[in-house]
């Protein structure tokens, strides 16, 4: 990029879009992770959520010194409603929604903008990748390094690559297009993967770029909303289904490939609760995608309760390792450029991946023949 292309960037406003609930913990980390960006043109909107702890207080705080912080004060209606509240406030070009207790790296605005503004209208979105952080900011495990662009539709209804809600940032005719955050699903006690259900819908009508960089800290501890295991897995059933009922053309063969991952993700989240009737039905339907991958599940939840039970009836003749100290680094110390590793597992193998890709570039063709001909 040249330096007039940087120049010109420069100028191009973001808004930043942050609901907040009960969030004194992180948010001041987090806002200064947004004032620490490289792009200073920014819109910032603060939308709290009802809170009642000193989250406003916190707010005004950074507010009185940057003029780019503004406060909008709602009652709790749930994060899709915050954020439909902040992209309706918000004049600028660009959103970008960041949650408050996450973290960016400070080029992420940068690189993001950078990676979708030259794009034709038709790319409506961008997002990167993530690691995970603990309550002290201390990455824990980089998130998976798969990554797709262009029509990702079909593949990232099985492959979900975003995994959060402060890794995305689109353009304002994508809301346009497809309207705002879904609060249907806080209403009916389902709140959780709202952003998935946005990423999706954005997914039925734009192409979307990567950066395949893990330029957000996504922090996990008990008080978040992902940390209610059950809810995330029903939310995450419930947004597939929806998905898949608004989409009837889409091959069943992905309509299953799509169901088996939503239910292996809710089978680890219902059998960590021990809630054996929910992981059954889960499993069930694991089973009728690939018989040989439930049995593998069954396997090895059989195998680790026989070693649990081992443990507690031979603790001295099965000694437990004690953990290795690791030496963890701060978010901020991380370099963005060094790729993430992982991803692939059991179900989401490279040979489903490259099959999801061909039905997408397919589905792109199609799309493009109807074009011309109307």
């Amino acid at each position: 990029m040249t330096e007039m292309d940087m120049s010109t960037m420069s100028g191009i406003r973001v808004a930043v879009v942050i609901p907040a609930y009960n969030a004194r913990d992180y948010l001041a980390q987090t806002l200064q992770s947004v004032i620490d960006q490289t792009h200073k043109a920014l819109e910032i909107v603060i939308v709290d959520d009802g809170s009642t702890d000193e989250t406003a207080s916190i707010c005004r705080h950074f507010a009185a010194s940057d003029p780019r912080i503004r406060i909008l004060l709602i009652e709790n209606r749930g994060v899709a409603a915050a954020r439909n509240t902040g992209i309706e406030a918000s004049k600028s070009g660009y959103i970008a929604f960041l949650d408050a207790d996450d973290l960016w790296h400070p080029t992420y605005i940068e690189r993001m903008l950078s990676a979708l503004h030259p794009l034709p209208e038709t790319w409506g979105a961008v997002y990167a990748l993530h690691h995970f952080i603990d309550r002290e900011g201390y990455c824990t495990r980089s998130g998976s390094s798969l990554s797709a662009r262009g029509n990702i539709f079909n593949r990232h209804l099985v492959f979900r690559f975003v995994g959060n809600g402060s890794g995305l940032m689109i353009r304002r005719t994508v809301i346009d297009k497809i309207g705002g955050y879904d609060s249907s699903y806080a209403r009916q006690g389902i709140g959780g993967c709202e952003d998935f259900d946005f990423e999706l819908r954005t997914a039925e009508h734009f192409k979307i770029e990567s950066v395949p960089l893990g330029l957000v800290g996504y922090r996990i501890h008990s008080e978040s909303m992902s940390a209610n295991t059950s809810r995330m897995a029903r939310s995450l059933l419930a947004v597939n289904e929806q998905c898949i009922a608004r989409n009837p053309q889409i091959p069943t063969f992905v309509v299953n490939c799509a169901r088996a991952s939503a239910h292996l993700y809710a089978f680890s989240k219902y059998a960590a609760l021990k809630d054996w009737c929910q992981a059954a039905i889960s499993l069930k339907h694991i089973y009728h995608h690939s018989p040989m991958l439930a049995s593998s599940i069954l396997f090895k939840l059989i195998l680790s309760k026989a070693k649990r039970a081992a443990r507690r009836a031979l603790p001295k003749a099965w000694p437990v390792r004690e953990q290795k100290q690791k030496n963890l680094r701060k978010f901020e110390e991380i370099d963005p450029l060094v790729p993430l590793v992982g991803g692939w597992s059991a179900f989401k193998t490279k040979a489903l991946f490259t099959r999801l890709s061909e039905i997408d570039r397919s589905g792109e063709c199609s799309a493009a023949i109807s074009s011309q001909e109307a």
